[in-house]
Order: structure tokens, then C-alpha cells, then sequence
């Protein structure tokens, strides 16, 4: 039973990257942020290395998220399982946003309560992908 959650854990991972590819329309020479435990975010960063990011940031919570912002296309949060999320609100990812004319691509990979604040997505320059959009996608393929 394990390695059935870790292979479809490492083929949404693998998923979650190809649409950021396709949206990005491609991730060589691009930044990414990933933010949460180094755990959650390792299988993540190998890929996106793989896929020729130019730069990858990596945090341990979003405390440097609107200083970050502005050198990603692509943000990941991916909290640790168990709860308490921490919360990226919208306000810290609209000042990051400031001046902004690339779009910034974010998924939400919480497991329980949104990490993200939906109300990010509403934002001009923000593609947010929510859990449940997630779902619903991989809902069709697993």
C-alpha cells in the first residue's frame, strides 16, 4: 500500500510540473519559489532542476514570499501534511506582484486547508491552481 501513495505521489508530482510547463510554455531559464518543509518540497525541486530552471528559491514558510515574488513565474506551496498551514495571503502576494507583467503561475498543494488565500487568484497576474481545481484534474487520470 505504500508504494502505491508514493508512486501516485511522485507521478502528481510529476504531473503538477508538466502543467507548469505547458502554462509557462516551457521551464528552462525561468525561476520557481517553493515554500514549505524540505521534505515536501524535494521531489519538486529535483524535477524543476531537471527541467533547466534558471533559479529555484526555497523557504521554509512565506515570511520572504513578496520579496522573492517578483523573480518567479512559478510558485509552489507545498505544507507539511498535518496541520497548522500557514496561510500565503493575498495581500503578500499582490505587493510582490507590483509592477508585474509576466504572469505568475501558483499551486496550492495543501492537503487540508488551503494554503493559499483563493482570493490571490483573483489577482491580474496570478494563475492559482486551488486543491480542489487539483482534484478535479487528477481525478480524470489516477
Amino acid at each position: 500500500m505504500q508504494n502505491v501513495t508514493a508512486y501516485r505521489q511522485a507521478k502528481a508530482t510529476g504531473e503538477i510540473v508538466s502543467i507548469a510547463d505547458a502554462c509557462l510554455g516551457g521551464l528552462r531559464g525561468r525561476s520557481a519559489l517553493l515554500v514549505g518543509p524540505a521534505k515536501e518540497r524535494q521531489p519538486f525541486s529535483h524535477l524543476l532542476q531537471q527541467a533547466g530552471m534558471k533559479y529555484l528559491y526555497e523557504e521554509d514558510t512565506p515570511l520572504r514570499l513578496s520579496a522573492i515574488l517578483p523573480h518567479v513565474q512559478l510558485l509552489i506551496s507545498v505544507p507539511a501534511p498535518e496541520p497548522p498551514v500557514p496561510l500565503l495571503n493575498a495581500a503578500s502576494i499582490a505587493s510582490g506582484c507590483i509592477g508585474r507583467r509576466a504572469p505568475l503561475l501558483i499551486f496550492d498543494l495543501s492537503e487540508s486547508t488551503p494554503s493559499v488565500e483563493e482570493l490571490a487568484g483573483l489577482l491580474p497576474p496570478v494563475c492559482l491552481y486551488t486543491p480542489e481545481d487539483l482534484r478535479r484534474i487528477f481525478s480524470r487520470y489516477f
